[in-house]
């Protein structure tokens, strides 16, 4: 353009022209902008889907037996480890019982005297066993000795399978009374924690709730089939919060079951969260695809 006495004109060589020559530039310009903008035969383009996040992990942990609630450690939100104690019912009596059956199944000592028994009747069965060979002693009286020794031996047998027994009941007392404390059996956080202290147990329903984070794993249920269909278990992705940048992700389970009616095929992806930062949140995931795979989806 050119300025003519303070005013803009249009170059006299768009005055010479005319419209349909104008019209034929126009459709050269807009070819070569689709041309540059085409993605190369066989050149991968990435497909981008929403996910959601979720745990890796939740354990809702109950109680197997009634009992009164008698400790709660933690509160919602709380950050615990594996194997941190979180809830304890009133194990007191319990505890006694343990006691009781501790003391009853150490029958050491009673198997002890029942041994020495054994060995006093074996020593004297030996010795009227060599009176009873010079007939210097009756027969009854051997065959006494002798009963004495298998009566002496069946106790010794009845103890130590009464000190298994005891043995037995003492450790499923023992059992019953860790099973009266809730522990994580996860490193996570407390989610929800459905009972108090003094509140007796429901064996029913969970006393607390338990979930891990980290990692956290990126449901993905509306991927076309076609997609789907590249992709393989243990393929890293990218993954991004709204605003943020990517991050990767390897896809850990790709759905047996595909959904013919809507053309989709869920997977699921995991992914580091070291932050420990929320599930429930909605991601972006970049799929790469072909283009033949891309005209397909659509």
């Amino acid at each position: 353009m050119t300025r003519d006495g303070g005013r803009l004109t249009t170059p006299l060589i768009f005055h010479k022209l005319r419209s349909n020559q104008v019209l034929r530039i126009w459709l050269c310009i807009l070819i070569l902008i689709v041309v540059l903008n085409a993605p190369v035969r066989g050149q991968s383009e990435p497909w981008i889907e929403k996910g959601t996040t979720v745990p890796s992990s939740r354990r809702e942990l109950a109680f197997p037996y009634q009992g009164i609630i008698g400790q709660v450690a933690v509160k919602k939100g709380d950050q615990v480890r594996k194997g941190q104690i979180l809830m304890k019912q009133d194990d007191r009596i319990e505890l006694k019982r343990l006691e009781g059956l501790t003391l009853a199944a150490d029958r050491s000592l009673v198997i002890k005297a029942k041994q020495a028994t054994l060995d006093n009747k074996q020593v004297e069965l030996k010795r009227k066993t060599e009176l009873f060979k010079r007939n210097a002693l009756s027969e009854s009286e051997y065959l006494s000795a002798q009963l004495e020794v298998v009566i002496a031996q069946a106790e010794l047998d009845v103890s130590r399978q009464e000190q298994k027994e005891k043995t037995s009941e003492k450790e499923l007392q023992e059992i019953r009374v860790e099973y009266m404390t809730l522990r994580s059996p996860v490193d996570g956080q407390v989610l929800d924690i459905a009972q108090k202290e003094g509140e007796v147990a429901d064996i029913n329903k969970p006393s607390i709730t338990v979930v891990q984070n980290d990692p956290l794993l990126i449901d993905v249920k509306t991927l076309p089939t076609t997609v789907v269909a590249g992709l393989k278990v243990g393929q890293t992705l990218e993954v991004r919060y709204p605003g943020e940048s990517w991050r990767p992700a390897k896809i850990s389970f790709i759905s047996p079951l595909a959904d013919a009616r809507s053309g989709t095929h869920p997977i699921q992806l995991e992914m580091p969260n070291p932050e420990n930062r929320s599930t429930g949140l909605e991601v972006d995931v970049k799929v790469p695809v072909g283009p033949g795979q891309q005209a397909q989806a659509r």
